[in-house]
């Protein structure tokens, strides 16, 4: 089969991904960046964005999917409250959708509002760095909405292009959403076609625009990064945080324009698609004399809701022994690997491209991976093949211990050097772990394990082709449901998992502000 076709909708869709992310993401950090925060109102308003963009890069790509299927899709409240719109859109269209909700535009607006949010909490964090003498000097001549995109936004422009080429791998790599909609990309070409029977020429192919990607990426930030030391060893100055808001006459006028950006974007983002599934749940189409009548229900979404739990236990119960088995496991492996990167910076830069790459890998191939590793010689690797979680959770540790590990080398930066230095004169590495490093670290333990736990039951791509019989998660009963259309059976299997999903991203959300505050 020839890749040229495959190649090009997948640079297609990362482009469009890419541009979406770039104007929703970039413009909703700026929006949020003007707002008030020494006032009730403007505290509410950023911790509420900030919370929305961080549930936003939480949540699985299935449930996103899942929540705009419900809302757009063939058989979504939109289209199918609309009876003049399903009529023109009878028919279904070759990307398996009803209306312009389908093929490239579908899946490009479902990863951009992704990439979205991951640029818009990566361009703040990286504003808010700029040092204030920096700031200060550039409002001498520009006004403050001047400053921060002429100033403020190039200097943050190491986070933006990064979190850009995160959205355009993510792009490259996930099947689960352009499987949904019939857009053929190379990560869903290979699912298809060759997953049964790899050749070394489908996964090269497969794997080799993610990871060079990738590389290309790291490589760009090692420069940007000596240019940063550079720079700002020649700048002696505090980092100004965004909540100090400039009092200046002509940023208050933006604010109420900042305001209503802020929540659209976070309305687009997150509310939309979650309001889609709770809407769909009470959804009701009947017809009458020939009339199409859509009526929303509250009593019967509470009922559908109630009834969720009990009709898919079976699902909720194997996701979450599946994540945390997973979490645990992925949280023990990179709590070493960050402990001696630490303190062995060769070490350290080989376990990040090392984690790098892990996560380029699409899901498929990984999964295709551990299926010949199981379908071996081994003595007793086809036994727990077939009758054992071992291959899933082996499968899912590709992407969950990158998480982990990341989240916990960014706890070891907050640690001294001579504190580490000193505790291993008393002992070994693996007392120094426990005695001294888990205490210090019990937020960033805890935090990579409710992270790990998430990827893992969300990665339907890895997961489908090494779950074993008899098994079934939320995520892979979802990506079966929705090839025939959200219903409100499946809007309801989602709610429950977005809200378990969203506690998770309030909780790691409240750690990073109280660790903030304790900084601070």
């Amino acid at each position: 089969m020839l890749w040229t076709q495959p190649l090009f909708l997948t640079l297609q869709l990362m482009a469009v991904s890419v541009a979406v992310a770039a104007v929703i993401g970039i413009v909703g950090a700026w929006a949020v960046s003007n707002l008030d925060a020494t006032r009730i109102s403007g505290r509410f308003l950023v911790r509420g964005f900030v919370a929305s963009m961080v549930i936003a890069v939480t949540m699985p790509m299935i449930l996103h999917a899942a929540a705009w299927e419900a809302t757009a899709g063939k058989f979504g409240w939109m289209v199918m409250t609309q009876s003049g719109v399903r009529a023109e859109s009878s028919g279904i269209s070759s990307a398996g959708s009803y209306g312009f909700f389908a093929g490239l535009l579908a899946c490009g607006w479902i990863h951009g509002l992704v990439g979205a949010a991951i640029v818009a909490l990566a361009t703040r964090y990286g504003t808010e760095r700029t040092p204030s003498v920096v700031i200060d000097q550039a409002r001498m001549d520009k006004g403050p909405v001047a400053t921060w995109w002429l100033v403020r936004l190039p200097i943050a422009m190491p986070w933006v292009v990064t979190s850009l080429m995160a959205t355009a791998l993510l792009a490259a790599t996930e099947m689960t959403v352009v499987d949904l909609y019939g857009y053929r990309s190379l990560a869903d070409e290979f699912y298809l076609f060759y997953a049964v029977d790899p050749s070394m020429m489908s996964l090269v192919m497969t794997c080799a625009l993610p990871l060079a990607l990738a590389c290309g990426t790291l490589a760009w930030l090692l420069v940007m990064r000596r240019r940063l030391l550079d720079s700002n060893s020649a700048v002696n100055s505090p980092f100004i945080p965004s909540d100090q808001v400039s009092t200046d006459p002509i940023a208050r006028k933006w604010r109420l324009g900042s305001t209503v950006i802020a929540i659209a974007v976070a309305g687009l983002v997150i509310v939309v698609p979650l309001t889609g599934l709770i809407v769909k749940v009470g959804h009701e189409v009947t017809v009458e004399d020939g009339q199409v009548r859509a009526i929303w229900s509250a009593s019967a979404c509470a009922e559908r809701l109630i009834e969720a739990p009990r009709t898919f236990s079976a699902e909720y119960s194997w996701t979450a022994l599946i994540a945390i088995a997973t979490a645990m496991t992925a949280t023990l492996l990179a709590w070493p690997i960050a402990a001696i990167g630490r303190t062995h910076c060769r070490f350290e830069g080989l376990f990040d491209l090392g984690t790098v790459a892990m996560v380029s890998v699409p899901g498929p191939v990984i999964a295709m991976a551990i299926v010949a590793l199981f379908q071996s010689d081994i003595p007793g690797f086809r036994t727990l093949y077939q009758e054992s979680l071992v291959p899933t959770i082996l499968a899912l540790l590709v992407r969950a211990v990158p998480v982990a590990y990341w989240i916990l080398r960014a706890g070891y930066r907050g640690i001294g050097t001579h504190v580490l230095e000193s505790a291993m004169m008393d002992g070994s590495l693996a007392r120094r772990i426990w005695h001294i490093d888990r205490p210090l670290l019990h937020a960033n333990l805890f935090a990579a394990c409710l992270a790990s736990a998430v990827v893992a039951s969300g990665d339907v791509p890895a997961t489908l082709p090494v779950i074993p019989p008899g098994v079934t998660t939320v995520g892979t009963r979802l990506f079966g449901l929705l090839h025939s259309g959200a219903r409100y059976q499946e809007a309801a299997l989602a709610i429950w998992y977005v809200g378990a999903v969203v506690v998770i991203s309030l909780v790691l959300v409240r750690q990073t502000m109280a660790r903030r505050v304790k900084v601070d």
